[in-house]
């Protein structure tokens, strides 16, 4: 049986506060796999994943980084404009 590749978790994984809000940086990736991925969990636990993976965890705390400069903490921690609410 061929034993589950291990879970990398980079060196620049780290949390962050803009604006006084708190952010989890979290880079990863498989064992032997190729790029990193990058996810950012809000304060209340919400989790955003970015679809492409990148070259260099270096590269991809900067992308977390810009993203949430650039949405802008608070908005970046609501969801952003991607975010669709369930109607009730």
């Amino acid at each position: 049986m061929e034993r589950e590749p291990n879970l990398v978790i980079s060196s620049a994984s780290q949390r962050i506060v803009e604006d006084g809000l708190p952010f989890k940086v979290d880079i990863y990736k498989l064992e032997g796999g190729d790029g990193w991925s990058l996810e950012v969990v809000t304060e209340n636990g919400t989790s955003i994943v970015w679809d492409d993976l990148f070259d260099d965890d270096r590269s991809a705390l900067e992308e977390a980084v810009t993203t949430i400069r650039r949405e802008g903490a608070v908005a970046f921690a609501n969801g952003g404009s991607n975010v669709i609410p369930f109607k009730n």
